[in-house]
């Protein structure tokens, strides 16, 4: 069967479109709200920064890419505009602690928060830098 020249740009015109679509869809894609996802572990925010600086290599076979839920005192909540929140858990005395950058879903939440007050927030583990790294962050329970 022959295609005529019109058919061809009838196809390749549906095809470019149904593309368009699929690239548009994925792009603007969120991430999974992991609200309702179970922790791997639950573990103090001290501890798992005590395991982190101990050996880094056991604490990422242990928390590595899962879901955790860590539980501490706020030392400092960091609002950039908006745009993205950071919510420091772990001791005021410590260089290091937990580093939760929170899913944007769930901003208006940290908002009754102050430093010193207690938290507990469930993250996926993406290792240590400076601090144990959560991202895609949700708060828990409110523990005042």
């Amino acid at each position: 069967m022959v295609l005529s020249k019109k058919n061809i740009a009838i196809v390749a015109g549906l095809s470019i479109v149904v593309l368009a679509g699929y690239f548009y869809k994925e792009y603007y894609r969120r991430p999974t709200d992991i609200t309702s996802m179970q922790p791997a572990e639950k573990v103090n925010a001290a501890a798992i920064v005590t395991l982190y600086q101990n050996d880094e290599a056991k604490a990422n076979q242990r928390y590595l890419n899962k879901t955790i839920e860590v539980q501490g005192a706020i030392t400092e909540i960091v609002n950039q505009q908006d745009t993205l929140i950071n919510v420091f858990i772990g001791d005021t005395n410590s260089v290091h602690n937990v580093s939760c950058l929170l899913d944007k879903r769930h901003f208006n939440v940290i908002k009754k928060y102050t430093a010193g007050q207690q938290i507990t927030i469930k993250g996926i583990c993406t290792g240590f830098l400076l601090d144990v790294e959560l991202n895609r962050c949700v708060i828990v329970q409110n523990n005042r």
